[in-house]
């Protein structure tokens, strides 16, 4: 309520009164002065409290709607706590955080008054009843997840329970919380869907919408990560890059001992390259690294004499055979893997039987494969050496060792460049069409509420 309507209410609640005194006693002018030097006292109450007030006034809206300093500072302080997070300063940034704050307080605050004007805040008692017992399945969910963080050891289950639920009410979760939560969340769909109902797309935006994608696809990957997490997460793909092939893959993994020995044996492998890479450095640089080391090495007894390249190269030779025994173990599965596709075994059925990879085991990898390219930087360099090493669609690669055990990859199909064929994804161009058209109508009516309300901003009191 602003201050000109509670003034109002003030005055109007007096002269009731003084009207109700006039008609009880006869001395009219008497009681009449009292009344205006009573209005008198209360206008300069007003007066004097106004500049207080005024300041707690941080945006208003509309008829009399007002943004209080309290609620946007509770707004600002989780912010800050984010911003914390990632190591950075609110202080940076202030005054665009702060007038951000101000302008979602004030559209959401417009909604909420939309949504009332339309009805939609009116729940029927099956809505109702609806997100009430969602709400207490979600209560549950949060009792249980973190009963082990709250609970004190030893308690009954009742006692954790009543312990978690406690914990739970001081970070301002509770069950009648959670209803609220999902009841703005309702109310919001309802007016989205109050906006939108009806919206249709033509061929004319549905032909858009497809070069749009094939544009940004174009765009995006040429970075070959981006291409293959698009592929990998199922996403609709609009343009393929040139020079790649599909594939699958048998992975006969390590075992965790193995893992952890090779693992071992490339640490090694890395510190003699280094120690090769430093023979082979120029004097000057020979001669910080010599000065460096001595520096380190200022309270050994006696400095070690540098080991010979000869010496080096023996000890790769020596990490190479341990790592080539370590894939021996892993070869007759491998070769069993060879040996059946040769007798004519699917592939597929050779990646349910044998396969470890993870990622060969879920959707959209299944059935599409990976893709590999010549200069891609998804996959490590053996891999994608092998997956390019194949002569032909349909055939597979020799073993290929790799970090995480041996591969047999399959050239299953070559990936067709440029834009995929409109009639291939046609339906994901009107979803997408639609989509867009949905979200930019219901934009736009936002923007109009917001600007038909008139907000104005107080930053200076933020």
């Amino acid at each position: 309520m602003n201050m000109k309507k509670l003034l109002c209410m003030v005055l109007a609640l007096l002269l009731a009164l003084s009207a109700l005194a006039l008609a009880e006693d006869g001395d009219l002018q008497a009681q009449l002065d009292a009344a205006n030097a009573r209005i008198a006292e209360l206008e300069a109450e007003v007066e004097l409290y106004r500049p207080y007030y005024e300041r707690q006034i941080v945006a208003e809206y509309g008829d009399g709607g007002i943004i209080w300093l309290d609620d946007a500072m509770e707004e600002y302080e989780a912010a800050a706590s984010a911003y914390t997070q990632y190591g950075l300063s609110i202080d940076d940034y202030a005054d665009y955080v702060k007038q951000s704050i101000l302008e979602n307080l004030v559209q959401q605050a417009v909604l909420d008054e939309k949504a009332a004007e339309l009805g939609l805040t009116e729940l029927d008692e099956e809505a109702q009843a609806n997100l009430e017992a969602e709400a207490a399945e979600n209560f549950e969910t949060y009792i249980t997840t973190y009963t082990s963080y709250f609970a004190e050891e030893g308690a009954t289950e009742e006692e954790a329970r009543e312990q978690t639920i406690a914990a739970l009410e001081q970070y301002g979760m509770t069950l009648d919380t959670l209803v609220e939560q999902l009841r703005d969340s309702y109310v919001s769909e309802q007016l989205f869907n109050h906006v939108t109902e009806g919206i249709t797309v033509d061929e004319t935006e549905i032909q858009a919408a497809y070069e749009a994608m094939v544009s940004a696809n174009e765009t995006d990957f040429a970075d070959d990560r981006a291409y293959n997490n698009a592929r990998n997460n199922g996403e609709t793909i609009a343009w393929n890059p040139e020079g790649y092939r599909a594939v699958k893959h048998v992975l006969v993994k390590f075992d965790d001992d193995q893992a952890a020995t090779y693992s071992a044996l490339q640490s090694t492998l890395s510190s003699l390259n280094a120690e090769m890479e430093a023979l082979d450095a120029p004097a000057e640089e020979a001669e910080e690294a010599e000065a460096e080391a001595a520096e380190t090495e200022a309270e050994a007894e006696e400095e070690a004499e540098p080991r010979t390249r000869e010496e080096i190269q023996a000890d790769i030779a020596q990490v190479a055979m341990e790592t080539e025994a370590l894939y021996s173990q892993l070869l007759p599965k491998a070769q069993e893997v060879i040996d059946a596709f040769e007798g004519g075994a699917d592939f597929d059925s050779l990646m349910e039987k044998y396969g470890e990879d993870p990622g060969m085991q879920r959707e959209p990898n299944a059935t599409i494969g990976y893709a590999v390219a010549e200069t891609s930087t998804t996959w490590e360099d053996a891999f994608t050496e092998g997956a390019m090493s194949i002569e032909a669609v349909g055939q597979i690669s020799a073993p290929v060792y790799g970090s995480n055990g041996i591969h047999i990859i399959y050239y299953m199909a070559d990936i067709v460049p440029g834009a995929v064929p409109f009639e291939e994804i046609a339906a994901e161009a009107e979803a997408s069409a639609l989509d867009t058209k949905v979200n930019d109508t219901y934009n736009a009516q936002v923007a109009a509420w917001v600007e038909e309300a008139a907000p104005v901003y107080h930053l200076d009191r933020f």
